[in-house]
C-alpha cells in the first residue's frame, strides 16, 4: 500500500445510536460472562447454607457457606443495580452526545496509509501506528482500538461501496485481532 486511502464516514443519528448501543451491550456482555461464576457460587452456597443436613449445623462451614451465600447475594444484587444505573447515565449521555453531534456537522475520516492509522474528525485526530493497533469484529460491526482506553466502532451500513472490507483487509493485515 504506497497511498494512503481516505475513508469518509458521515454522522447518521440512526448509525450512531446503533453504535453506541452496540459497545454497551458488548461491554456488558463481557462483565456478564465472569459474572456467571458469582452467580453459581452464590447459589451453591445458599443451598448449602440453607439446605437442613444432619448435623451440619454445629460444622464451621456450615456457617461459612450460610454467611457467604448471604454477602454474595448482596454482592450480585450490587451488580444488577449498577447495570442498571449504568444503562440510565449511558442513555443520557448518548442523548447528550447526540444533539451535540447535530448542532454541528460532524464528518469523521478515518486515513489508512503505509505507516499508521489516522481517525479524524472537527475536534479531535488521533493516529497510531498500525502495530499497536487492536480491533475486534463482531458480526456487522468491527471495534478498533488505536489507544489504551480508545476505541472506534464502525458499522458495515455506514460504509459505501466496499469501504468496510477495505478497512478489515488492512487491519487483519498490519493490526492485532482482540478477543
Amino acid at each position: 500500500m504506497n497511498e494512503s486511502i481516505t475513508i469518509e464516514l458521515p454522522f447518521n443519528e440512526a448509525s450512531e445510536r446503533e453504535n453506541q448501543n452496540f459497545y454497551f451491550k458488548y461491554v456488558w456482555n463481557k462483565a456478564f460472562k465472569s459474572w456467571k461464576r458469582i452467580i453459581v457460587f452464590t447459589f451453591l452456597f445458599l443451598l448449602l447454607g440453607f439446605y437442613p443436613i444432619k448435623n451440619f449445623e454445629t460444622n464451621l462451614l456450615f456457617y461459612f457457606f450460610k454467611y457467604g451465600g448471604i454477602f454474595l447475594f448482596g454482592y450480585c444484587f450490587i451488580l444488577i443495580y449498577q447495570y442498571f444505573i449504568s444503562k440510565k447515565k449511558f442513555k443520557k449521555e448518548l442523548e447528550n452526545l447526540i444533539s451535540e453531534y447535530k448542532t454541528q456537522s460532524h464528518t469523521s475520516f478515518m486515513i489508512l496509509n503505509e505507516k499508521s492509522v489516522e481517525f479524524t474528525n472537527q475536534s479531535n485526530s488521533i493516529s497510531s501506528v498500525k502495530e499497536k493497533i487492536y480491533y475486534t469484529k463482531q458480526n456487522d460491526f468491527l471495534i478498533i482500538n488505536p489507544l489504551r482506553s480508545v476505541y472506534f466502532i464502525i458499522n458495515k451500513s455506514e460504509c459505501k461501496n466496499n469501504e468496510f472490507e477495505t478497512i478489515l483487509s488492512y487491519l487483519e493485515k498490519y493490526s492485532k485481532p482482540r478477543k
